[in-house]
């Protein structure tokens, strides 16, 4: 079988360690990025890194059509922030690609209603969310060559949102539900998507822990930071299920949100 070729366009704290990770397991990578510092760091991990920039209305790339057209797969991990249309500039993105590339798009379980329960993929939706129409936007132009994989609250090395309530001093809503997911266990799902070659699907990629954020974070802050912090029981909120991705994939989290050690460096406050 021929080397799968894989561009990922966003190299930030997910897409790093995620393009690392491909090449280790024998994919052949591309790396996009704005910054020409980014793009010499990728090339200098043995990964090809290339400049990119978009709108809805421009596309500026370094690749070549040649380079362009042998990209099997394109994954898309970058955030609505700092685009004026995101839908656009994602549209204008995949159309770059040939037709008969596959995506992936890395969206977020913020697209849901916040309300009392527990909620799936088909459960309701912020239809005027900026990512959720994004993800439309995709699926109108690519089909079936599309998955894409709603994550909840990203949490690992230097990254864990107690950081953000030991600022605050208060833990509003203490009696919802966490939904959390560790970067390494989200990497895993995007191997196993690409290895089972599973496209034209829509999926939740959230840890199954779902303690309370009153205790999960005065936990968090207490030992991360040494801090105790408020906590404010309010409205109970959503409780997202990953279930349909752990059952067509036989998959299994094996990440904890709960091993502390695992978020070193992220008690720094400033």
């Amino acid at each position: 079988m021929s080397q799968k070729t894989i561009a990922i366009i966003g190299f930030g704290w997910l897409g790093k360690p995620l393009a690392i990770q491909l090449k280790e397991c024998g994919y052949r990578v591309l790396a996009g990025s704005r910054n020409d510092n980014k793009v010499k760091e990728i090339n200098d991990l043995g990964i090809l890194g290339f400049k990119l920039s978009f709108t809805e209305n421009t596309m500026d790339s370094d690749l070549s059509d040649d380079q362009i057209n042998q990209c099997d797969y394109l994954i898309i991990s970058v955030p609505p922030s700092g685009f004026e249309n995101y839908a656009g500039s994602l549209e204008n993105l995949v159309k770059a690609f040939s037709a008969q590339t596959r995506i992936i798009f890395t969206s977020s379980t913020g697209v849901y209603k916040d309300i009392d329960a527990e909620i799936d993929e088909t459960s309701e939706i912020i239809e005027n969310h900026p990512v959720y129409v994004a993800e439309k936007t995709l699926q109108s132009i690519a089909k079936d060559r599309l998955t894409i994989l709603r994550l909840a609250g990203l949490i690992g090395e230097n990254r864990h949102p107690a950081k953000f309530f030991v600022q605050r001093n208060s833990i509003p809503n203490g009696a919802s539900p966490v939904n959390l997911v560790r970067r390494e266990d989200v990497i895993n799902s995007i191997l196993i998507v690409l290895k089972k070659n599973r496209f034209g699907e829509t999926y939740n990629i959230v840890n199954p822990q779902h303690p309370a954020k009153g205790s999960y974070y005065f936990q968090a802050a207490k030992t991360l930071f040494g801090k105790e912090i408020d906590r404010v029981a309010g409205e109970k909120g959503k409780l997202v299920n990953g279930i349909k991705f752990m059952n067509q994939f036989d998959f299994a989290y094996e990440h904890s949100i709960s091993d502390w050690d695992a978020f070193k460096g992220s008690a720094k406050l400033t």
